[in-house]
């Protein structure tokens, strides 16, 4: 069985993605692992059920763990809200998200410290974006490439925008077009002492990554 999922259009129009049932699963059970997911935590999720985010990333892996799961349609006011009462010790939330929530007043003073791991991606991550829930006391912000079209991530940055943990399956080009198991992806990186996302070599099509059915 395969799932027709979505990506989050936030860096372009939404694309269609198929994946199989055991690859999703697979994804999942990686992200579990990668966060350090327990029964114990608290998932705050505001990806719609149709998008690949909310099966690889937060809902379906909370599910899977046990763990506490608590989903909202993003709204910054709801969400202020709801992270208030319900104290998320894990959340993923991406670029345009944080544009939406610094327009609020209650974002500037939102105590975030019971977070100890969030992930985020999708488009350039910028120090300061890290920095702006850092500052708010979450503990990790990792920023995840390759969870889109290609889960599980293959590269991922701990409270930086560089990425540190490279999987062995990745490799660039001279022009640093990084390459994943041989399909190149289009997306262009600093590679020397540092891997740092540069920008899209042509808008996305989502035919340049590998589907799993």
């Amino acid at each position: 069985m395969s799932l027709i999922l979505h990506t989050s259009g936030s860096t372009d129009s939404p694309k269609k993605i198929k994946h199989s049932w055991n690859y999703i699963t697979e994804c999942a059970q990686q992200s579990i692992k990668e966060i350090g997911l327990t029964s114990t935590d608290i998932v705050l999720d505001v990806f719609p059920g149709n998008t690949i985010a909310h099966y690889t990333i937060t809902a379906y892996p909370a599910l899977l763990r046990g763990a506490q799961l608590h989903t909202t349609v993003f709204s910054p006011y709801e969400y202020i809200e709801q992270f208030k009462k319900v104290q998320p010790t894990y959340i993923a939330l991406i670029p345009r998200h944080l544009e939406i929530l610094e327009k609020t007043k209650g974002f500037k003073d939102l105590d975030m410290s019971s977070v100890r791991y969030m992930v985020t991606g999708s488009s350039n991550i910028t120090q300061e974006f890290i920095n702006a829930f850092r500052d708010r006391g979450v503990q990790t912000v990792a920023n995840w490439y390759g969870m889109t079209e290609m889960p599980p991530p293959v590269m991922i940055g701990y409270n930086t925008p560089y990425f540190t943990k490279i999987n062995e399956d990745v490799s660039f080009s001279n022009e640093g077009e990084c390459i994943i198991n041989g399909w190149h992806t289009e997306d262009i990186f600093e590679v020397g002492d540092i891997i740092k996302f540069s920008h899209r070599k042509t808008a996305s099509s989502g035919k340049t990554w590998k589907t799993h059915i």
